[in-house]
């Protein structure tokens, strides 16, 4: 993965089913990347209720949160 700064959250929703969720509504997301069939993982900036907005859409798929580990 890159190095690009900013808190990750892995979803397991394919690359493209993650971008399609997000299109049109930002929530400071930098880049969705690939993290093997069926994965993907959000790269993001987004605090506070932007946080909470992001984790709402993908709440049924959320695989894990760097804030968890």
């Amino acid at each position: 993965m890159t190095n690009i700064k900013g808190d990750r959250l892995h979803v397991r929703l394919s690359a493209s089913q993650t971008r399609r969720r997000l299109k049109g509504l930002g929530f400071g997301v930098r880049k969705v990347e690939s993290a093997g069939r069926n994965e993907a993982v959000i790269i993001h900036t987004a605090t506070g209720e932007h946080r909470r907005e992001l984790h709402a859409v993908f709440q049924d798929v959320i695989a894990m949160d760097d804030d968890q580990e």
